[in-house]
């Protein structure tokens, strides 16, 4: 799927992610995330206009806190928006809250996340790279699982392993959900370029502010 047909079809698309930027732990003692290094992380939300991928919101914290901090922030309840991000912004109870909303989401599970209760199976496309389609509730306890239906769809990435999506859109095709996924690699990108031709030589702040 083209990214200015999936705008089209889908309204605004946005991706999530982080990055983290090793500093030096004796200059920058605040921001201590392993025994023996210091860093900051870059949260970022990428935004696809007319085809074309820029920076839409950015926010710098230290790099210990789990991106799931972050998800008020770069997430916002929007019925014309829909957000890709991976497994480290999985949170239940935030998944409900976007389901309430109409804020449509596609994510990656990790391979021990359990089903609370499957609703339906879905056909699969002959010689398509989905393994499966089904329409669940996650959660291993009431406790611990979602409260809203969503869709469960197992698919084959461009090397051929085997990666777990989870979307609350229940009407899209589940390739084009599987090819959206794959467009992360755009923010990947958009990191890498970042660290090559960023690159900071010298900071002049040392404090967390």
């Amino acid at each position: 799927i083209g990214l200015k047909k999936a705008t089209k079809q889908l309204g605004r698309i946005n991706l999530v992610d982080s990055s983290t930027i090793t500093l030096c732990l004796s200059q920058y003692p605040w921001a201590l995330y392993l025994p023996t290094h210091a860093g900051v992380k870059l949260h970022l939300r990428l935004a696809f206009v007319d085809g074309l991928v820029h920076p839409d919101k950015a926010i710098l914290t230290p790099a210990k806190p789990s991106d799931r901090t972050q998800m008020d922030s770069l997430i916002e309840l929007d019925r014309d928006a829909l957000y890709i991000f991976d497994r480290g912004y999985v949170d239940y109870r935030k998944f409900d809250e976007y389901c309430r909303g109409g804020t449509r989401f596609v994510t990656r599970l990790r391979y021990n996340t359990s089903i609370a209760e499957t609703y339906e199976r879905r056909t699969i496309p002959q010689g398509s790279p989905v393994l499966r389609d089904d329409v669940v509730r996650i959660g291993s306890s009431a406790s611990r699982s979602m409260t809203h239906p969503t869709r469960w769809i197992e698919t084959l990435d461009s090397e051929g392993n085997l990666i777990i999506i989870l979307t609350n859109d229940l009407t899209m095709d589940a390739v084009e959900i599987g090819d959206l996924y794959r467009r992360r690699w755009q923010i990947e990108l958009f990191f890498k370029w970042i660290k090559q031709h960023l690159k900071v030589k010298s900071m002049y702040g040392k404090s967390e502010n």
